[in-house]
Formats: structure tokens, C-alpha cells, sequence
């Protein structure tokens, strides 16, 4: 889920309570569905669709490919 934060927010997920995440207000950020959602039911943020990506514009270059690690 792709949101745009309004103010500025502290996160700390319930499922990992040693970690928090400092956002500010007018990142554009990727973030967990869960999250998000909570974030803007509480008025943080707003859903905002996503970039698209290189590959889905008209005449882009396929993506590159992955080189295979080595064993």
C-alpha cells in the first residue's frame, strides 16, 4: 500500500514492538497493508496509488536480468 504521510508519525508495528519508524510529514512511502490502513483511519496519512514501474510504460525496456549467484 502506497501512502502519503500528513504529519509527522512514530510507528511501532504490534507484531515487532522493538522496532520503530520515524515517518515525516510528505514522504511518499511503500508500506505494509495493515499498517497503512491504521494509519489512515487515524488521520496520519492518505492512500495515494503507486509509481508505475519502468516496465509498464509504453516502449520502456524489458527489465533487466538477474544474474544468478554463484554456488
Amino acid at each position: 500500500m502506497r501512502v502519503r504521510f500528513l504529519k509527522d508519525r512514530l510507528w511501532t508495528p504490534p507484531e515487532d514492538r522493538r522496532l520503530t519508524v520515524a515517518y515525516k510529514a510528505g514522504m511518499e512511502e511503500t508500506v505494509k497493508r495493515a499498517w497503512g490502513e491504521q494509519m489512515v483511519r487515524e488521520g496520519v496519512a492518505v492512500e495515494i496509488a503507486a509509481p508505475p514501474r519502468t516496465t509498464d510504460e509504453p516502449g520502456s525496456p524489458p527489465a533487466p536480468k538477474r544474474a544468478k549467484a554463484a554456488a
